[in-house]
């Protein structure tokens, strides 16, 4: 019993202080919060822009509107 308790003691040392570690830099944020985040514009701004999204070939669409 003796022997495990320093290796319970440094463990839940280590759990105790995961939380307080962060992954990045305060005040600079995250290189994926960048790249996964909503379009901006110049002005940094949210984009309004939408974008197009077909189901079917433009083909198709013909071939649905005939018949």
């Amino acid at each position: 019993m003796r022997q495990k308790l320093p290796v319970y003691l440094l463990f839940s040392l280590f759990l105790a202080l995961l939380p307080s570690i962060q992954g990045c830099k305060t005040g600079e944020g995250c290189g994926l919060e960048e790249k996964y985040g909503a379009p901006v514009d110049k002005n940094g701004e949210l984009s309004g822009k939408r974008g197009k999204s077909n189901l079917f070939s433009k083909k198709q669409q013909k071939r649905m509107k005939k018949g």
